[in-house]
Protein backbone atom coordinates (compact mmCIF):
# COMPACT_ATOMS: atom_id res chain seq x y z
CA UNK A 1 0.00 0.00 0.00
CA UNK A 2 1.12 3.33 -0.87
CA UNK A 3 0.41 5.19 2.11
CA UNK A 4 3.22 3.13 4.42
CA UNK A 5 6.76 4.25 4.32
CA UNK A 6 9.20 2.88 6.29
CA UNK A 7 11.51 5.64 7.71
CA UNK A 8 15.55 5.71 7.74
CA UNK A 9 15.72 8.97 8.41
CA UNK A 10 17.59 10.34 11.39
CA UNK A 11 15.44 12.27 13.54
CA UNK A 12 18.73 14.43 14.97
CA UNK A 13 17.50 16.87 11.36
CA UNK A 14 14.15 17.31 12.79
CA UNK A 15 13.39 21.18 14.27
CA UNK A 16 12.24 21.09 17.73
CA UNK A 17 9.34 23.20 18.45
CA UNK A 18 7.78 25.11 21.54
CA UNK A 19 3.95 24.75 22.28
CA UNK A 20 3.41 28.07 21.39
CA UNK A 21 5.52 27.98 18.43
CA UNK A 22 2.68 25.66 16.41
CA UNK A 23 -0.82 26.92 15.52
CA UNK A 24 -3.27 23.99 14.76
CA UNK A 25 -4.65 25.57 11.74
CA UNK A 26 -1.20 25.93 9.83
CA UNK A 27 -0.83 22.06 10.30
CA UNK A 28 -4.33 20.49 11.22
CA UNK A 29 -7.75 20.42 9.78
CA UNK A 30 -10.78 19.34 10.65
CA UNK A 31 -11.36 15.36 11.93
CA UNK A 32 -8.56 12.44 12.92
CA UNK A 33 -6.79 10.60 12.13
CA UNK A 34 -6.86 7.18 12.69
CA UNK A 35 -3.27 4.66 12.36
CA UNK A 36 -4.71 1.17 13.30
CA UNK A 37 -1.50 -0.93 14.07
CA UNK A 38 -0.55 -4.88 14.85
CA UNK A 39 2.03 -4.74 17.25
CA UNK A 40 3.76 -8.23 17.77
CA UNK A 41 6.51 -9.36 19.53
CA UNK A 42 7.76 -10.81 23.00
CA UNK A 43 9.50 -9.41 26.41
CA UNK A 44 12.62 -8.95 24.30
CA UNK A 45 11.53 -8.25 20.65
CA UNK A 46 8.72 -6.10 19.57
CA UNK A 47 7.63 -5.08 15.40
CA UNK A 48 4.53 -3.00 13.98
CA UNK A 49 2.62 -3.34 11.04
CA UNK A 50 0.05 -1.40 9.99
CA UNK A 51 -3.85 -2.65 9.79
CA UNK A 52 -5.82 0.62 8.09
CA UNK A 53 -5.76 4.23 8.02
CA UNK A 54 -9.04 6.40 8.52
CA UNK A 55 -10.36 9.30 8.70
CA UNK A 56 -13.09 10.30 11.69
CA UNK A 57 -15.16 12.95 12.30
CA UNK A 58 -13.99 13.81 15.31
CA UNK A 59 -10.99 14.93 17.30
CA UNK A 60 -11.51 15.52 21.16
CA UNK A 61 -8.35 17.19 22.23
CA UNK A 62 -7.81 20.57 23.10
CA UNK A 63 -6.28 22.46 19.91
CA UNK A 64 -4.12 24.38 22.32
CA UNK A 65 -2.87 21.59 23.36
CA UNK A 66 -0.70 19.63 20.44
CA UNK A 67 2.19 18.79 22.64
CA UNK A 68 1.90 16.49 25.50
CA UNK A 69 3.64 18.17 28.44
CA UNK A 70 3.09 15.19 30.93
CA UNK A 71 5.49 13.17 30.46
CA UNK A 72 3.50 10.16 31.41
CA UNK A 73 2.73 6.62 29.90
CA UNK A 74 5.08 3.37 28.78
CA UNK A 75 5.32 4.94 25.20
CA UNK A 76 5.12 7.91 23.14
CA UNK A 77 3.81 9.57 19.48
CA UNK A 78 5.50 12.23 18.44
CA UNK A 79 4.65 13.54 14.65
CA UNK A 80 6.52 15.80 12.26
CA UNK A 81 5.48 17.65 9.19
CA UNK A 82 7.93 16.25 6.69
CA UNK A 83 7.74 19.71 4.66
CA UNK A 84 9.28 21.72 7.44
CA UNK A 85 10.98 18.72 9.88
CA UNK A 86 9.11 20.14 12.47
CA UNK A 87 7.08 18.50 15.53
CA UNK A 88 3.39 19.41 15.59
CA UNK A 89 1.86 16.61 17.64
CA UNK A 90 2.95 14.36 20.68
CA UNK A 91 0.79 12.10 22.83
CA UNK A 92 1.63 9.67 25.78
CA UNK A 93 0.13 6.56 26.28
CA UNK A 94 0.54 2.84 27.76
CA UNK A 95 -0.41 -0.33 26.09
CA UNK A 96 -1.90 -3.98 27.00
CA UNK A 97 1.44 -4.85 25.49
CA UNK A 98 4.01 -3.36 27.49
CA UNK A 99 2.27 -4.75 30.41
CA UNK A 100 2.05 -7.99 28.68
CA UNK A 101 5.61 -7.98 28.10
CA UNK A 102 6.57 -8.78 32.00
CA UNK A 103 4.45 -11.50 32.41
CA UNK A 104 5.62 -15.14 32.34
CA UNK A 105 4.43 -15.43 28.99
CA UNK A 106 6.39 -12.84 27.21
CA UNK A 107 9.65 -13.83 29.13
CA UNK A 108 9.76 -17.53 28.21
CA UNK A 109 9.71 -16.06 24.31
CA UNK A 110 6.38 -16.88 23.19
CA UNK A 111 4.84 -14.37 20.84
CA UNK A 112 1.63 -12.43 20.61
CA UNK A 113 0.10 -9.80 18.58
CA UNK A 114 -2.08 -6.91 19.99
CA UNK A 115 -4.11 -4.16 18.06
CA UNK A 116 -3.05 -0.74 19.32
CA UNK A 117 -4.52 2.65 18.01
CA UNK A 118 -2.56 6.17 17.11
CA UNK A 119 -5.49 8.97 17.14
CA UNK A 120 -4.02 12.66 16.10
CA UNK A 121 -6.22 15.90 14.81
CA UNK A 122 -6.35 15.17 10.94
CA UNK A 123 -3.18 16.85 9.83
CA UNK A 124 -2.66 19.11 6.23
CA UNK A 125 0.09 17.80 4.74
CA UNK A 126 1.97 14.71 4.96
CA UNK A 127 3.97 13.64 8.31
CA UNK A 128 5.86 11.58 10.10
CA UNK A 129 4.98 9.41 12.78
CA UNK A 130 6.78 7.87 15.19
CA UNK A 131 6.07 5.85 18.57
CA UNK A 132 8.78 5.64 21.27
CA UNK A 133 8.99 3.36 24.15
CA UNK A 134 10.50 3.20 27.29
CA UNK A 135 13.54 0.53 28.30
CA UNK A 136 13.80 -0.58 31.30
CA UNK A 137 15.44 2.10 32.77
CA UNK A 138 12.62 4.51 31.60
CA UNK A 139 14.35 6.01 28.75
CA UNK A 140 12.67 6.28 25.47
CA UNK A 141 13.61 4.32 22.58
CA UNK A 142 12.40 4.71 19.10
CA UNK A 143 10.57 1.90 18.17
CA UNK A 144 8.75 2.28 14.98
CA UNK A 145 8.68 5.08 12.03
CA UNK A 146 6.21 5.57 9.28
CA UNK A 147 5.15 8.06 6.88
CA UNK A 148 1.32 9.44 6.33
CA UNK A 149 0.13 11.50 3.16
CA UNK A 150 -3.20 12.67 3.97
CA UNK A 151 -4.55 13.34 0.56
CA UNK A 152 -3.83 9.23 0.02
CA UNK A 153 -6.77 7.46 -1.24
CA UNK A 154 -6.50 4.52 1.05
CA UNK A 155 -7.07 6.39 4.21
CA UNK A 156 -10.42 5.15 4.77
CA UNK A 157 -13.42 7.10 5.86
CA UNK A 158 -16.48 4.63 6.18
CA UNK A 159 -18.91 5.00 9.21
CA UNK A 160 -19.32 2.11 11.56
CA UNK A 161 -21.82 1.60 14.22
CA UNK A 162 -24.32 4.14 12.30
CA UNK A 163 -27.16 2.25 14.35
CA UNK A 164 -26.11 3.12 17.92
CA UNK A 165 -27.66 5.70 19.86
CA UNK A 166 -26.01 8.96 21.83
CA UNK A 167 -27.51 9.93 24.46
CA UNK A 168 -25.60 13.29 26.51
CA UNK A 169 -25.13 12.44 30.05
CA UNK A 170 -23.50 16.06 30.68
CA UNK A 171 -22.84 18.67 27.97
CA UNK A 172 -21.06 21.62 29.60
CA UNK A 173 -19.40 23.21 26.18
CA UNK A 174 -17.22 22.91 23.21
CA UNK A 175 -15.43 19.64 22.75
CA UNK A 176 -12.15 21.46 22.21
CA UNK A 177 -11.73 22.96 25.96
CA UNK A 178 -13.40 19.92 28.04
CA UNK A 179 -12.38 16.50 29.21
CA UNK A 180 -15.04 14.68 26.91
CA UNK A 181 -15.68 10.92 28.03
CA UNK A 182 -17.12 8.05 25.96
CA UNK A 183 -18.99 5.76 27.85
CA UNK A 184 -19.32 1.74 25.98
CA UNK A 185 -21.86 -0.15 26.97
CA UNK A 186 -20.74 -3.67 26.55
CA UNK A 187 -22.67 -7.16 27.21
CA UNK A 188 -26.40 -5.29 27.44
CA UNK A 189 -28.57 -6.73 25.49
CA UNK A 190 -31.56 -4.71 23.29
CA UNK A 191 -33.88 -5.43 26.71
CA UNK A 192 -31.73 -3.94 28.84
CA UNK A 193 -30.71 -0.14 27.73
CA UNK A 194 -33.32 1.41 30.35
CA UNK A 195 -30.68 -0.60 32.58
CA UNK A 196 -27.53 0.61 31.02
CA UNK A 197 -28.98 3.98 31.29
CA UNK A 198 -29.80 3.66 34.83
CA UNK A 199 -26.30 2.27 35.10
CA UNK A 200 -24.67 5.10 33.79
CA UNK A 201 -26.85 7.51 36.08
CA UNK A 202 -26.18 5.89 39.15
CA UNK A 203 -22.03 5.96 38.48
CA UNK A 204 -22.05 9.40 37.45
CA UNK A 205 -23.61 10.42 40.29
CA UNK A 206 -20.59 8.85 42.15
CA UNK A 207 -17.88 10.11 39.94
CA UNK A 208 -19.07 13.39 40.15
CA UNK A 209 -19.80 13.85 44.44
CA UNK A 210 -15.81 12.41 43.86
CA UNK A 211 -13.52 15.14 44.03
CA UNK A 212 -11.67 16.80 42.30
CA UNK A 213 -14.11 15.79 40.11
CA UNK A 214 -17.08 17.56 41.82
CA UNK A 215 -15.25 20.51 41.89
CA UNK A 216 -14.89 20.60 37.94
CA UNK A 217 -17.53 19.26 37.20
CA UNK A 218 -17.83 22.26 34.70
CA UNK A 219 -14.85 21.07 32.60
CA UNK A 220 -16.74 17.50 31.27
CA UNK A 221 -18.92 16.65 29.00
CA UNK A 222 -19.94 12.80 28.90
CA UNK A 223 -22.19 11.23 26.25
CA UNK A 224 -22.67 7.63 25.96
CA UNK A 225 -22.95 5.02 22.96
CA UNK A 226 -26.03 2.32 23.85
CA UNK A 227 -23.74 -0.04 22.11
CA UNK A 228 -25.49 -3.34 22.33
CA UNK A 229 -24.59 -6.97 22.61
CA UNK A 230 -26.43 -10.35 21.03
CA UNK A 231 -25.96 -11.43 24.72
CA UNK A 232 -26.34 -10.35 28.31
CA UNK A 233 -22.80 -10.25 30.48
CA UNK A 234 -18.72 -10.82 29.62
CA UNK A 235 -16.57 -14.01 29.19
CA UNK A 236 -15.51 -15.46 32.27
CA UNK A 237 -13.05 -17.52 31.28
CA UNK A 238 -12.08 -20.23 34.73
CA UNK A 239 -15.55 -20.68 34.56
CA UNK A 240 -16.03 -22.04 30.73
CA UNK A 241 -18.18 -18.40 30.46
CA UNK A 242 -18.33 -16.83 26.68
CA UNK A 243 -20.95 -14.65 25.71
CA UNK A 244 -21.34 -12.76 22.44
CA UNK A 245 -20.77 -9.60 23.38
CA UNK A 246 -19.78 -6.85 21.35
CA UNK A 247 -16.96 -5.30 22.91
CA UNK A 248 -15.22 -7.84 23.75
CA UNK A 249 -14.34 -7.55 27.86
CA UNK A 250 -13.38 -10.67 29.22
CA UNK A 251 -12.24 -11.32 32.95
CA UNK A 252 -8.81 -13.37 33.50
CA UNK A 253 -6.88 -11.01 31.34
CA UNK A 254 -3.40 -11.77 31.59
CA UNK A 255 -3.97 -14.60 33.69
CA UNK A 256 -5.55 -12.26 36.46
CA UNK A 257 -8.61 -13.42 37.54
CA UNK A 258 -10.42 -9.85 38.31
CA UNK A 259 -8.67 -8.23 35.70
CA UNK A 260 -11.10 -7.23 32.68
CA UNK A 261 -10.36 -6.50 29.39
CA UNK A 262 -10.78 -6.16 25.57
CA UNK A 263 -8.61 -7.11 23.06
CA UNK A 264 -11.22 -6.00 20.55
CA UNK A 265 -9.57 -2.70 20.13
CA UNK A 266 -10.39 -2.18 16.42
CA UNK A 267 -14.57 -2.62 17.18
CA UNK A 268 -13.52 -0.49 20.53
CA UNK A 269 -12.28 2.21 18.14
CA UNK A 270 -14.66 2.41 15.36
CA UNK A 271 -17.76 2.55 18.41
CA UNK A 272 -16.36 5.44 20.11
CA UNK A 273 -15.72 7.28 16.75
CA UNK A 274 -19.52 8.42 16.50
CA UNK A 275 -18.14 10.88 19.45
CA UNK A 276 -15.32 13.33 20.15
CA UNK A 277 -13.32 11.76 23.10
CA UNK A 278 -10.56 12.48 25.06
CA UNK A 279 -11.02 9.24 27.47
CA UNK A 280 -13.01 5.78 26.72
CA UNK A 281 -15.08 4.07 29.86
CA UNK A 282 -16.13 -0.03 29.12
CA UNK A 283 -18.90 -0.61 31.17
CA UNK A 284 -19.52 -4.29 31.71
CA UNK A 285 -23.13 -5.39 32.57
CA UNK A 286 -21.48 -7.99 34.99
CA UNK A 287 -21.88 -8.50 38.78
CA UNK A 288 -18.31 -10.51 39.15
CA UNK A 289 -15.79 -8.19 41.00
CA UNK A 290 -13.20 -6.98 38.21
CA UNK A 291 -11.80 -3.73 35.86
CA UNK A 292 -8.94 -2.39 34.43
CA UNK A 293 -7.43 0.75 33.37
CA UNK A 294 -4.68 1.78 30.97
CA UNK A 295 -3.39 5.34 30.66
CA UNK A 296 -5.10 6.78 27.99
CA UNK A 297 -6.33 3.05 26.40
CA UNK A 298 -9.86 2.91 27.95
CA UNK A 299 -11.09 2.17 31.67
CA UNK A 300 -13.24 -0.20 32.51
CA UNK A 301 -15.65 -1.34 35.07
CA UNK A 302 -18.71 -4.02 36.00
CA UNK A 303 -22.41 -2.76 36.77
CA UNK A 304 -23.51 -4.65 39.35
CA UNK A 305 -21.07 -5.25 42.33
CA UNK A 306 -21.01 -3.62 46.10
CA UNK A 307 -17.84 -2.14 44.78
CA UNK A 308 -18.70 -0.56 41.60
CA UNK A 309 -18.00 3.03 42.57
CA UNK A 310 -15.23 2.42 43.94
CA UNK A 311 -14.23 0.33 40.43
CA UNK A 312 -15.42 2.90 38.01
CA UNK A 313 -13.35 6.09 39.96
CA UNK A 314 -10.29 3.88 40.55
CA UNK A 315 -9.77 2.72 36.72
CA UNK A 316 -10.28 5.91 35.96
CA UNK A 317 -7.49 7.49 37.52
CA UNK A 318 -5.16 4.78 35.68
CA UNK A 319 -6.68 5.43 32.55
CA UNK A 320 -7.10 9.47 32.72
CA UNK A 321 -4.16 10.45 34.87
CA UNK A 322 -1.76 7.70 34.56
CA UNK A 323 -1.74 7.03 38.56
CA UNK A 324 -0.09 3.89 39.39
CA UNK A 325 -1.58 1.37 42.24
CA UNK A 326 -0.60 2.08 45.54
CA UNK A 327 -1.07 -1.64 46.98
CA UNK A 328 0.99 -4.09 46.81
CA UNK A 329 -0.36 -7.24 48.40
CA UNK A 330 -3.12 -8.38 46.03
CA UNK A 331 -1.96 -10.91 43.49
CA UNK A 332 -0.60 -9.71 40.07
CA UNK A 333 0.07 -10.88 36.47
CA UNK A 334 3.22 -8.76 36.53
CA UNK A 335 7.37 -9.91 36.83
CA UNK A 336 8.82 -6.79 38.25
CA UNK A 337 6.84 -3.89 36.57
CA UNK A 338 8.80 -1.51 38.19
CA UNK A 339 12.85 -2.86 38.32
CA UNK A 340 14.60 -1.80 41.17
CA UNK A 341 16.22 1.81 41.22
CA UNK A 342 14.83 2.86 38.63
CA UNK A 343 12.10 6.10 39.45
CA UNK A 344 9.14 5.04 37.96
CA UNK A 345 6.95 7.76 35.77
CA UNK A 346 3.76 7.23 37.35
CA UNK A 347 3.10 10.30 39.16
CA UNK A 348 1.91 9.00 42.53
CA UNK A 349 4.85 6.37 43.26
CA UNK A 350 8.43 6.86 43.85
CA UNK A 351 11.53 4.56 44.78
CA UNK A 352 12.57 7.31 46.61
CA UNK A 353 16.09 7.08 45.14
CA UNK A 354 16.72 10.74 45.67
CA UNK A 355 14.79 12.32 49.38
CA UNK A 356 15.85 15.54 48.81
CA UNK A 357 13.92 15.76 45.04
CA UNK A 358 10.64 13.67 45.52
CA UNK A 359 8.20 14.34 42.90
CA UNK A 360 6.00 15.55 45.33
CA UNK A 361 8.15 17.25 47.73
CA UNK A 362 6.59 20.68 47.27
CA UNK A 363 3.78 19.37 48.85
CA UNK A 364 5.31 17.63 52.38
CA UNK A 365 5.10 19.96 54.72
CA UNK A 366 8.65 20.64 56.99
CA UNK A 367 9.37 18.21 59.60
CA UNK A 368 7.88 15.37 58.08
CA UNK A 369 10.39 11.51 58.22
CA UNK A 370 11.31 10.43 54.90
CA UNK A 371 10.60 7.23 54.51
CA UNK A 372 7.35 8.27 56.67
CA UNK A 373 6.03 6.20 59.24
CA UNK A 374 3.16 4.55 58.41
CA UNK A 375 1.30 4.92 61.99
CA UNK A 376 -1.24 7.40 64.16
CA UNK A 377 0.89 10.05 64.12
CA UNK A 378 1.29 10.30 60.23
CA UNK A 379 -2.54 9.82 58.88
CA UNK A 380 -3.64 12.66 57.69
CA UNK A 381 0.19 14.22 56.26
CA UNK A 382 2.03 13.74 52.57
CA UNK A 383 4.95 11.72 52.89
CA UNK A 384 6.64 8.81 51.65
CA UNK A 385 4.90 5.47 52.98
CA UNK A 386 6.23 2.31 52.03
CA UNK A 387 4.72 -0.30 49.94
CA UNK A 388 3.39 0.52 46.69
CA UNK A 389 3.18 -0.47 43.24
CA UNK A 390 2.70 -4.33 43.79
CA UNK A 391 5.29 -4.37 46.50
CA UNK A 392 5.45 -4.14 50.15
CA UNK A 393 9.47 -2.99 49.84
CA UNK A 394 11.28 -0.27 47.88
CA UNK A 395 8.52 1.77 46.18
CA UNK A 396 6.64 4.87 48.01
CA UNK A 397 2.79 5.91 48.06
CA UNK A 398 2.47 9.72 49.23
CA UNK A 399 -0.34 9.45 51.85
CA UNK A 400 -1.56 6.92 54.69
CA UNK A 401 -4.47 5.79 52.31
CA UNK A 402 -6.32 6.63 48.59
CA UNK A 403 -8.68 5.64 46.33
CA UNK A 404 -5.53 4.23 44.80
CA UNK A 405 -4.80 2.11 47.64
CA UNK A 406 -7.94 1.39 49.66
CA UNK A 407 -11.03 -0.52 48.06
CA UNK A 408 -13.93 1.76 49.28
CA UNK A 409 -14.52 5.52 48.92
CA UNK A 410 -11.96 6.84 50.24
CA UNK A 411 -10.82 10.15 49.22
CA UNK A 412 -8.19 10.71 46.32
CA UNK A 413 -5.28 10.91 47.89
CA UNK A 414 -3.35 15.17 47.57
CA UNK A 415 -1.12 14.27 45.34
CA UNK A 416 -3.41 12.03 43.45
CA UNK A 417 -5.96 15.04 43.67
CA UNK A 418 -3.21 17.43 42.19
CA UNK A 419 -2.24 14.56 39.15
CA UNK A 420 -6.03 14.33 38.02
CA UNK A 421 -6.51 18.27 38.27
CA UNK A 422 -3.15 18.57 35.98
CA UNK A 423 -4.80 16.36 33.89
CA UNK A 424 -8.02 18.55 33.45
CA UNK A 425 -5.85 21.52 32.74
CA UNK A 426 -4.30 20.04 30.27
CA UNK A 427 -7.05 19.05 28.09
CA UNK A 428 -9.09 22.30 28.74
CA UNK A 429 -7.11 25.88 29.34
Amino acid sequence: MRFLTTLIITLVLAVPAAAGDIEFDDYFTEGCLRVDLYHTGTAESETYAVDELIREPHWGGNPKRLFDTMNLGSHIMRVYDLETNREIFSRGYCSIFSEWATTDEAIEGIPRTFHETLLMPMPKRPVQIRIDRRDRKNIFRNVYDLVVNPADYHIMTETRFSRFRVRSIENNGSSANKVDIAILADGYDKDEIHKLRDDVKRFMKVFFDTEPYASRRRDFNVKLIESISAESGVDNPRKSVYRNNLLGLSFNSLELDRYMLSLSNKTIKDVAAKVPYDIIILLANEEKYGGGGIFNLYATCISDNEHDGYIFTHEFGHAFAGLADEYYSSEVAYNEMYPRGIEPWEPNITALLDPENIKWGDMIEEGTPVPTPDDSLHTDVVGCFEGAGYSAEGLYRPYHTCRMFEKGLVDFCPVCRKAIEDMIDFHTR
